[in-house]
């Protein structure tokens, strides 16, 4: 089997030559594969030189199918050979052969594009007012623990929320397990810090609304007021969390911002919690001392979750806000304070354009799929820190906190 690769204009188009069988289906499925990983949506495979093809080979052109089309791209059979459209049409599968002329995406709802040194950026305005925050908590829960006793919240398709917390009806079940959590979209879930190797979550499903308890963090509600696409650009490949945020920022026009990014991801720094901070009592020096601290948090050595899908829940701000005392900044020599937490999902490539915030975040869910929730911090050390979360492309929802 030959794989060649063709650009016309926004189509990307594979040509095969050969025998499409189990021997040669998974070369055919990585090439697939990497260009849509490559942000390629719109697809071709011209087959007019595929001499056989088996059900092997047709489970593979079948997942790309459904793949694309879930996100509004493009795939398609051009040019079978009689073996190949003999094969489809028997099977039933008439509608992957497709002609050679693919209408281009319609620009009617384009935003307004723009560009750094790293990403093209498209920002479409949403229309929605921005946010009223409140912060919950007090921030020296993490050094000194203990003396927590939240009220049970409901985590509706209105809430965002962030910090530490546990998913439950009440407290006393919930305080030895409080981990890193977010909610947004009407989906909550967090990290339990009870040795659980797996995080939870709760999505909403017709009266049913999470809930749980947040013992320290911010809650914010109102509605976003635009959406900014990213993708980093052919050089770079990848673009930092940090110029992300601050990007984000600057476009809500405020001093502070809520984000919501789903992102397909190229690696994330992050830390977790290895136990619950309101479980005991103690100085700072008990908990964040060396060694001890390694009794506390669990750190990515390097970028970890590569090549996956993240849904990344946060604030932003520049100094001097009146929850700045939850911020920490994002990145060494940088005046951007943010709080982002991240839940990580196998990849899944995410459909362009504009999007709508609850089926994109209801989406990753399915197939009980979350694989961890973590804090993203940045590690500046050089040559032997992890740096920051780096990012291919994505979509970022924003909102101005208005007070």
């Amino acid at each position: 089997m030959e794989i060649s690769r063709q650009t016309s204009g926004d189509l990307i188009i594979l040509h095969l030559a050969g025998r499409l069988d189990a021997n040669w289906c998974n070369p055919v499925e990585s090439a697939l594969a990497g260009a849509v990983r490559e942000g390629e949506h719109r697809l071709h495979l011209d087959m007019s030189a595929v001499s056989y093809i088996s059900s092997a080979g047709i489970r593979v052109l079948l997942a790309c199918y459904k793949q694309l089309k879930a996100i509004n791209g493009l795939f398609g059979v051009i040019r079978p050979s009689n073996a190949v459209r003999s094969v489809l049409e028997l099977s039933g599968l008439q509608m992957l052969i497709t002609s050679e002329i693919a209408a281009s995406v319609s620009a009617d709802d384009a935003g307004k594009e723009f560009a750094s040194a790293s990403a093209a950026y498209e920002l479409f305005a949403l229309g929605g007012g921005g946010m009223k925050i409140e912060s919950v908590g007090d921030a020296a829960l993490l050094s000194r623990g203990g003396g927590a006793q939240p009220a049970t919240r409901r985590f509706d398709a209105n809430t965002v929320a962030l910090g530490i917390g546990a998913l439950g009806s009440s407290f006393a079940e919930s305080a030895g397990r409080c981990g890193e959590m977010l909610a947004v979209a009407g989906v909550a879930a967090f990290q339990p810090a009870d040795g659980s190797s797996r995080p939870d979550f709760m999505l909403s499903e017709g009266a049913l609304v999470p809930e749980g308890q947040l013992v320290l963090g911010l809650v914010a509600q109102g509605a976003f007021a635009s959406l900014l696409r990213f993708e980093a650009n052919d050089e770079d490949r990848r673009i930092g969390v940090t110029e992300l945020m601050q990007t984000a920022l600057e476009s809500s026009g405020a001093n502070a911002a809520v984000v919501v990014a789903v992102t397909e991801t190229a690696g994330l720094v992050g830390a977790t919690l290895r136990q619950s901070p309101v479980a005991g009592a103690g100085g700072p020096e008990e908990r964040f001392g060396f060694p001890q601290i390694r009794d506390w948090l669990s750190f990515t050595s390097e970028r970890s979750f590569r090549d996956t899908t993240s849904l990344i829940v946060g604030v932003v701000a520049k100094p001097g806000t009146a929850f700045e005392a939850l911020l920490r900044p994002l990145a060494k020599g940088n005046e951007l304070l943010g709080h982002l937490h991240a839940a990580v999902f196998p990849y899944r490539p995410l459909r362009k354009g504009r999007i709508d915030l609850q089926p994109a975040v209801a989406g990753l869910f399915d197939g009980q799929s979350l694989q961890n929730v973590l804090h993203l911090i940045c590690d500046p050390r050089g040559f032997n820190g992890a740096g920051e979360s780096e990012l291919y492309r994505g979509a970022v929802w924003i909102a101005p906190i208005t007070s």
